[in-house]
């Protein structure tokens, strides 16, 4: 199996690469090859750290230059362009803006074959409008989780058979962190807290750090020695400051800007909180769960998917702080439980999250792909 796309080229395009995003548009890039395709990989912007990470790996790769975020048919046209010369036997993009670029390409024939991978949950009505004539334009059409799957083929319209999930793997050094690292837990001011909640995301909006802080208010009433660790950057970092001054959490609520260190990060936590209003995957859940972690998460697709209430995590409605705060200090009031949780998280992810399995169900989905053109031709 693990020569089955031997010969074969790919070209691998998103219009940018950052956080889970990003990260997954990397581990498709290393299984294809692992399936022996040539892949190269393509971004539409400049000075993408994950990009380098590829080229450092020997892929070959290309900025083309094209606006991040747009609907303009000249952006289609040099796509187009660009891809009608590079001979590819598969172009492979991932999220909205790209997949549209790159179905206007094939429309114009540029494009043999084409596959979409969507990572975004915000399923907006002007992406809709605009996605909508070229519903039968991919071959397949990849969501990383069942949820996201379903919805993402009734809003774009894409045939039933045409959409399939396939969760994403954990990074290896979340199941391989060592125990928690003593010198990292006093760097950050930790050594007495109890409970660390952990969350790992972009600062966005659609993320709900805004609902874990309030929720965290209500922990410190019950533990005043509770410590939030909020571990990213993005467009909210003021606005979550300056909601941590108001709130007077400045010393307990810790905002750390990003980290390569996320794997320690969460040994050095006890529990690990998701509060996002929308997700496709959660691949920082599905990290939390390698490591072990008791995770709270609101009820959004991905993360519903994989924790099964009660059994290897706790669930939450969407944008309620309150309950956030309960199922929380639920865990930390009984460390039996969380371990309990953290177990079966654990045993989930080894089942479920390997780059084995990943590599397997990609390469079912390449080979329906190619043999369903040959049949056509």
């Amino acid at each position: 199996m693990h020569k089955l796309l031997s010969g074969l080229r790919i070209v691998k395009v998103s219009a940018t690469l950052n956080s889970g995003a990003g990260r997954a548009f990397v581990f498709y890039c290393h299984a294809l090859r692992e399936l022996g395709a040539d892949v190269e990989a393509w971004t539409f912007a400049p000075d993408q750290a994950m990009l380098q990470e590829l080229a450092d790996d020997g892929f070959p790769t290309r900025v083309l230059g094209l606006l991040k975020h747009s609907h303009r048919w000249s952006s289609s046209r040099a796509l187009a362009s660009e891809l009608a010369n590079s001979a590819a036997d598969v172009v492979h993009v991932h999220n909205y803006e790209t997949g549209l670029h790159a179905s206007r390409a094939k429309a114009a024939g540029a494009i043999n074959r084409l596959i979409i991978s969507h990572h975004d949950p915000r399923l907006r009505w002007s992406r809709r409008f605009f996605a909508w004539p070229h519903r039968m334009t991919p071959e397949m059409v990849i969501a990383p989780a069942p949820s996201s799957a379903i919805h993402i083929q009734s809003w774009y319209g894409y045939a039933a058979g045409r959409v399939v999930a396939l969760p994403m793997p954990v990074n290896k050094a979340c199941f391989d962190a060592p125990a928690r690292q003593e010198e990292l837990a006093r760097e950050l001011g930790l050594m007495d807290a109890y409970p660390i909640i952990i969350w790992v995301s972009r600062l966005k909006r659609h993320k709900g750090q805004h609902d874990l802080i309030h929720a965290f208010r209500a922990i410190v009433e019950h533990y005043p020695s509770a410590r939030l660790l909020i571990v990213g950057s993005g467009s909210r970092g003021d606005f979550l400051k300056n909601l941590t001054k108001r709130l007077r959490l400045t010393e307990q609520a810790i905002l750390t800007g990003s980290r390569k260190d996320v794997p320690d990060l969460l040994q050095v936590a006890d529990i690990f909180a998701c509060p996002s209003h929308a997700e496709t995957l959660c691949m920082a859940v599905q990290e939390a769960m390698a490591a072990r972690k008791p995770i709270v998460s609101t009820a959004v697709w991905g993360p519903c998917d994989y924790i099964s209430d009660g059994d290897n995590g706790l669930l939450v409605p969407i944008g309620q702080p309150r309950a956030l705060a309960d199922a929380i200090l639920r865990l930390a009031a009984d460390p039996a439980l969380a371990k309990r949780l953290g177990e079966a998280a654990r045993a989930y992810a080894q089942e479920n999250f390997s780059m084995d399995k990943f590599v397997a169900g990609l390469a079912n989905i390449y080979t329906r792909v190619i043999d369903h053109s040959q049949s056509q031709a």
